[in-house]
């Protein structure tokens, strides 16, 4: 489909923008509209704005059914597009190496784990 091409675009894009410096995330809580209603659990939530537009990324826990009565936890990095009033409008979630390493790279840059290394070993 075209717009899961166009997704994986714009993943790339925002993996080489943020390597750059060009793209800035930030922590913050998840929107409402990712868990309410449902038993998922997002631990981690960092968004951006780019181009105008709200993009987060997080990640997701998530109860994986065997039977009725027996599940185990999993979990899934998902993209998403919220409104000015912090709606979620669209949202991606697939095992993507892709959004994995955006992930992956929003939180490197948001912790500042770089720097914080640096410091430390700085003699």
């Amino acid at each position: 489909m075209e717009t899961e091409t166009k997704a994986e675009q714009l993943v790339t894009k925002l993996i080489r923008e943020t390597n750059a410096g060009k793209v800035l995330w930030k922590t913050r809580d998840a929107p409402t509209g990712l868990v309410r209603g449902t038993e998922d659990f997002i631990p981690l939530f960092f968004d951006t704005i780019y181009k105008g537009k709200h993009i987060g990324i997080y990640l997701k826990r998530f109860k994986s059914f065997v039977d009725e009565s027996e599940f185990f936890w999993s979990e899934t990095v998902g993209l998403c597009i919220t409104d000015y009033q912090d709606r979620v409008v669209w949202e991606l979630e697939e095992r993507s190496p892709a959004l994995y390493d955006l992930f992956k790279t929003a939180r490197e840059q948001a912790s500042g784990i770089g720097n914080l290394l640096d410091d430390l070993l700085e003699d």
